[in-house]
């Protein structure tokens, strides 16, 4: 019997990451509704050394359980992580799961929504990203902004922005990291 771990690609995925992050989330898209990148945090991460990327993998049979479980392992993992550079704002952690098959990609969305509080209340947003995501910019609902080739959760922490630009909820309380906003207010990279 093979292992997942040896159908995976380990060098391509993290290229196909690096290229993401590149050409597309720090890149400017006319769609956006705003000027500059997709994410704005993305490149000065990057300068300053504070991106960090890991690859686990679902496996042949992923359950809700297990990508909520990756999830929560890694906020725990973002918080021991002995971070390169000085400026803690500038931190980012992109957790893709090379095997995780399309089909399975709801299952980062519901994953999502049961984890995101847990990360506000450290500080943190996380965000979804998949080739079926349809989380739509802040600007402009019509424009899907969360699309990633290899589905992946991002992390990096809250900034003012975000809690402005966050949606209410009935308690007139805001909700960071979920609904309708664009990857610079909602999580990274």
């Amino acid at each position: 019997m093979t292992s997942t771990a040896s159908l995976v690609d380990f060098a391509s995925a993290l290229e196909t990451v690096e290229e993401w992050l590149t050409e597309y989330i720090s890149a400017s898209h006319p769609e956006i509704g705003r000027t500059g990148p997709i994410c704005p945090f993305v490149a000065p991460s990057r300068k300053n050394r504070t991106m960090e990327i890991r690859l686990p993998l679902a496996g042949h049979a992923p359950t809700l359980e297990l990508i909520e479980e990756i999830a929560r392992s890694s906020l725990r993992e973002y918080e021991l992580t002995t971070w390169q550079g000085r400026n803690p704002m500038l931190r980012a952690m992109v957790v893709a799961l090379p095997d995780l098959r399309s089909e399975d990609t709801g299952l980062l969305d519901q994953a999502h929504a049961r984890v995101k509080d847990a990360f506000v209340a450290q500080g943190l947003m996380i965000g979804q990203f998949h080739e079926n995501c349809e989380v739509t910019a802040a600007r402009n609902p019509r424009f899907a902004v969360s699309k990633a080739p290899l589905p992946l959760f991002a992390i990096r922490a809250i900034a003012l922005h975000d809690v402005s630009s966050c949606p209410s909820d009935r308690t007139g309380s805001r909700s960071t990291g979920s609904g309708s906003a664009s990857s610079s207010d909602r999580g990274p990279p």
